[in-house]
């Protein structure tokens, strides 16, 4: 029988961003810049969301709850990576990296979900706005927030479980930047049991927290399109389409990201590169979600005007 070189593993050390320390100062700029740009930009839509009454609308509690998720997926992350760069041995221990994992799971599942939440807001808003008040209920709005939470906390628990239960025969080394499910599940044993089914389990769990709010994006916007068509005059199926504008823009840019991050082809020449791609992308949803709301959307605007009327801005 095989023996198997087991590997005890305390903590996990990330192979990237090893040319580009030559430069931590700047890098760490650059990141720490970007880390309060994403919060500041997110904690001032909230307080706008907060302030203005004529925002506790269905659409706004989801965008709160958008801003909310994109400021703790990214303080998942990035006050790691700038300790990291100062360090002359970056890593995260085992528990941490565990833990990392799981939040960026349920962060970004969350996202996801509640971009999907938003899409169904509008197609209700449009196609039966007689009883959307009715429909989108603040009961209703808070039942769909508690199931993509239960969701992304189920599928956060299964992905890291079935990693970690996993024994380690590689050299804990990461070739990122945080702790991937991809480049932690390369690390684990391949030939043990239960390592194919917990390959099977994060492709297949990962393509249908993908697919399947896609698909019901498309849905929902087939629905809304054919609503918009119904409207007889052009002024109505204009303003008709502006209320979906800003939200099909945060879909564009979501699943953009996403695409470029997940989809993209290797950069094996310069990993450093590759990584420092993948944190642009991944980095800019949170950045312009706010931006895109606030340029494109005249209720936001007057939201602004309220808080620096009062003083908070």
């Amino acid at each position: 029988m095989e023996r198997l070189n087991y590997t005890s593993v305390t903590e996990f050390i990330f192979l990237s961003f090893t040319r580009s320390t030559r430069f931590p100062v700047l890098l760490s700029i650059i990141f720490l810049l970007t880390y309060l740009l994403i919060v500041f930009g997110n904690i001032l839509m909230i307080l706008v969301i907060k302030c203005d009454t004529r925002l506790h609308t269905p659409m706004y509690f989801f965008l709160f709850t958008l801003s909310c998720l994109d400021i703790c997926y990214t303080t998942t992350i990035v006050p790691q990576t700038l300790c990291n760069l100062w360090r002359s041995r970056p890593s995260i221990l085992f528990a941490n990296c565990a833990t990392q994992m799981c939040c960026t799971i349920v962060f970004g599942a969350m996202q996801i979900l509640i971009i999907t939440a938003m899409a169904y807001d509008r197609y209700v808003a449009i196609s039966n706005p007689l009883r959307y008040k009715t429909v989108m209920s603040w009961t209703a709005c808070t039942m769909l927030l508690v199931i993509a939470l239960v969701t992304s906390i189920s599928i956060a628990v299964i992905v890291v479980y079935s990693v970690f239960k996993l024994p380690f025969c590689r050299t804990a080394e990461i070739g990122h930047f945080y702790c991937d499910v991809g480049q932690v599940l390369l690390l684990t044993c391949t030939n043990v049991k239960g390592h194919r089914a917990a390959e099977v389990t994060t492709y297949l769990l990962g393509l249908g927290l993908f697919t399947f709010p896609f698909l019901c994006l498309i849905i929902s916007y087939m629905y809304i399109i054919n609503a918009i068509m119904k409207i007889r005059t052009t002024e109505g199926r204009r303003k008709a389409f502006s209320t979906c504008s800003s939200h099909i823009t945060v879909v564009m840019v979501e699943y953009g990201c996403l695409g470029f991050i997940y989809f993209r082809p290797s950069a094996e020449d310069s990993l450093d590169k590759d990584r420092v791609f993948v944190m642009t992308f991944m980095y800019m949803s949170p950045i312009l979600n706010p931006v895109i709301y606030s340029i494109r959307n005249k209720a936001v605007k007057e939201g602004f005007k309220k808080l620096k009327s009062i003083g908070i801005i």
